[in-house]
């Protein structure tokens, strides 16, 4: 490849990592503008496609939405048509890693579907293609989001499927997957903070809270605007007991929710009944029970939504707490606590 070929690409590069942080900020115009200008100079960029696909992927989870299914399957269907021809060429190990990125994302997509039967096969394919990128190249260890994952995973396949797919002890893989990720979010090129933030997921589920919450909160201060990380993060907080952290975070969450048009209303109501709550935690009993009340007149307008109705009787709980206190201002859960209020799922 010529010089101002190889200078080409690492500008390609720097954009498109640029438009991935912009992603996962939640600045998705700006995200995807700059993609489509990538696309505008090479239509046939299957960097390009994969980034688009990323980016529409995490924004459907942010804003519970599957609007943008449609093209978010076409550009993986494009991206596995233009690097085909990568896989015979000297970038042969980066068109398997754009193949495997391919089919492991439409895996990850159908998975959350609830669409089983076709995530076995792009799950195959996807570490197919992986293990012969990293047979040629062991440094592409953005390859590891997609391995570590189903590793990780794979102790909670149904026993069929682990037949199917010969996982073998599911608890070495658990451990392995987990180390692969590990790896990938020091060594990762595009998907580093991804896998960070999968790492942060997995860490919660583990309840190993404090690795937990050291990756997030590296997250949190990078991305001064996304809601999925505040999620994530308050969570983490809610479980150590940071109860002053968890309300600067629900403060954050709720306001960006609030200055994003057509917001879930369910999450609205959750964020402003954890803010409640966490204002309550800190003797803030006054603006405790604005929230508090401002989450339960939410709930009430969206009845129909059955987790509004699975949410009510926590907020209806948390108000009772409030104004008990209000008057003897000494509520249990203080000190690093939990509280005895309950917890939604969420």
């Amino acid at each position: 490849m010529s010089v101002a070929g190889l200078l080409l690409l690492a500008v390609n590069d720097t954009v498109l990592i640029e438009a991935i942080e912009l992603g996962l900020n939640e600045y998705y115009p700006q995200a995807i503008a700059l993609v489509n200008e990538q696309l505008s100079l090479d239509p046939t960029s299957p960097e390009a496609k994969l980034v688009k696909a990323i980016i529409l992927d995490y924004m459907m989870d942010d804003l519970g939405t599957n609007r943008y299914e449609k093209e978010f399957f076409d550009l993986i269907d494009g991206v596995i048509e233009n690097a085909k021809p990568l896989i015979h060429s000297e970038r042969r190990a980066w068109g398997y890693l754009l193949m495997g990125a391919a089919y492991s994302y439409r895996a990850f997509r159908y998975g959350k579907k609830g669409i089983y039967l076709p995530v076995l096969s792009d799950m195959t394919n996807a570490l197919d293609y992986m293990n012969k990128a990293l047979a040629l190249d062991s440094t592409l260890y953005d390859a590891y989001l997609a391995i570590g994952i189903y590793n990780y995973a794979s102790d909670e396949f149904p026993r069929l499927v682990k037949i199917m797919l010969r996982v073998g002890d599911t608890r070495k893989r658990k451990e392995l997957g987990i180390r692969q990720l590990e790896m990938a979010a020091q060594k990762a090129h595009y998907v580093k903070d991804l896998v960070k933030f999968t790492l942060g997921y997995i860490y919660m589920k583990e309840k190993r809270y404090r690795d937990a919450y050291r990756v997030l909160k590296q997250l949190y201060e990078k991305y001064d605007h996304s809601r999925i990380v505040r999620w994530e993060y308050g969570k983490v907080l809610r479980r150590l007991g940071r109860w002053k952290e968890a309300e600067v975070v629900y403060d954050e969450l709720l306001y960006l929710m609030l200055n994003q048009e057509n917001f879930n209303k369910y999450y609205v109501a959750l964020a402003s009944y954890y803010l409640a709550y966490a204002k309550y935690m800190n003797r803030k009993y006054d603006k405790a029970k604005q929230y508090a009340m401002f989450a339960y007149l939410t709930a009430l307008e969206h009845m129909n939504d059955k987790n509004m109705k699975k949410l009510l009787p926590y907020i209806e709980r948390l108000i009772s707490r409030i104004n008990r206190y209000v008057r003897n201002p000494s509520p249990e859960g203080e000190n690093g606590q939990t509280g005895k209020t309950g917890s939604p799922s969420n």
